[in-house]
């Protein structure tokens, strides 16, 4: 086949367009990938000394969709490549997060990137050897938020939906110059972000839920979402519901405090989530600790973590079958210490997901219930029935408070 005949081919994909990380898996549970949540405008030209490097966190792209009508999105840097660039730009943050994630144009520019590169990766070696353009249908698993799935879905769903979009890789290591043509088909519709998580807990984790009333927060950067199941898995809509928190807004505030130092030693919130979740609280400069962010980070997430065990606690006392609660979500991870001290006192039966897999549960249910629907014609989520998947480390039974 001549290098500049295009290459049709197709793929399985789940994202979590989450507003700190976009988490996504093609093809097979195994194939995953995550990119923080940041997208900017180019300002200038960018200098790349060398033409190599992991093409994931040099996500330079120009974008032509009929979901994008605002010109300056059409020339974008994506992700690692986007955190601290001189340009315009934009993190789910302040009157960001304010938005419907449905509406955010950058969720669909992380959406459509975090595809091409999916498509990408399947076809590296094809690349590699000369191949630049790429047709693919995506069946497409995603979610939005419990508080905009009734109303924005069918809006949601057109936006991808609508025709063919085209991501050019400009840059970009491996994948520079190589365009990609998505068409998208969605199997499952428009998904919930959290209820898809607990079809993986019930697939992959020692513990079985199917059996259990019980509620889940998925706690993301701007959303959390708290959805409760009767036991067989039957979601009670009546009761679950969801709400903003603005975690992403309180580590902004973390990042400013720490940056008016007189250097900027965090360039960007997705950044500073992934010091907490590595629980990295010293900024080092030429070897030398320069700040150390412990009592900082102390007060604003206790503060917030107060709010979100409120929250819960506001959800859950109403709801007579539930005998416990969990949380996952990467916010989850961020808030685990201070929810756990608070919960010292109180005794309840809180469990948290395990750290390795809490903040790829929504991909990876999203996933299961994708693959479950093409494999069976698209049967609807609720007659899905996952197999146990053996001894993966996950989830498990636990006493009181704390990663089970």
């Amino acid at each position: 086949m001549a290098k500049n005949e295009l290459l049709s081919t197709s793929i399985t994909l789940s994202i979590d367009n989450g507003s700190s990380h976009v988490k996504s898996i093609y093809d097979d549970l195994e194939q995953s990938f995550l990119f923080p949540s940041v997208v900017a405008q180019p300002f200038g030209e960018r200098f790349q000394l060398i033409d190599s490097g992991e093409p994931l966190d040099f996500l330079d792209v120009q974008l032509t969709s009929p979901a994008i009508g605002s010109e300056q999105y059409r020339h974008v840097y994506v992700g690692n490549l986007a955190i601290g660039d001189e340009g315009i730009v934009h993190e789910i943050v302040g009157d960001k997060a304010a938005q419907k994630k449905a509406q955010r144009p950058e969720t669909m520019v992380t959406l459509l990137t975090a595809a091409a590169y999916a498509v990408a990766a399947k076809h590296a070696n094809e690349i590699r050897r000369g191949k630049k353009r790429i047709k693919a249908l995506v069946n497409l698993g995603t979610g939005l938020p419990i508080s905009e799935v009734t109303k924005f879905r069918s809006e949601f769903a057109d936006k991808i939906t609508s025709g063919v979009h085209s991501v050019t890789f400009v840059t970009t290591p491996v994948f520079k110059g190589v365009t990609v043509e998505l068409e998208f088909s969605l199997p499952n519709d428009i998904g919930i972000d959290d209820v898809s998580g607990v079809y993986d807990i019930e697939a992959h984790s020692k513990s079985r839920l199917s059996h259990k009333g019980f509620g889940i927060a998925d706690v993301g950067g701007v959303d959390m979402d708290i959805a409760f199941f009767r036991p067989g898995l039957d979601l009670d809509q009546r009761h679950s519901t969801g709400t903003k928190i603005y975690l992403n807004d309180a580590l902004e505030s973390i990042r400013s405090e720490v940056n008016s130092q007189g250097e900027e030693l965090i360039a960007s919130t997705a950044e500073l989530t992934q010091m907490l979740v590595n629980k990295e609280y010293e900024i080092f400069a030429e070897g030398k600790v320069v700040f150390d962010m412990t009592p900082l980070v102390n007060r604003h997430m206790r503060i917030l973590a107060e709010k979100v065990l409120k929250l819960a606690r506001n959800s859950w006392k109403h709801v007579r079958y539930a005998g416990e609660f969990w949380f996952i979500g990467g916010g989850a991870i961020v808030l685990q210490p201070w929810i756990e001290k608070l919960n010292a006192e109180l005794g309840l039966p809180i469990r948290f997901d395990a750290v390795e897999h809490s903040q790829f549960r929504n991909a990876r249910g999203t996933f299961l219930l994708l693959d479950h629907a093409l494999k069976h014609g698209g049967e609807a989520a609720a007659g899905f029935e996952p197999e146990p998947a053996g001894s993966e480390s996950g989830a498990g039974e636990g006493n009181g408070s704390g990663t089970p």
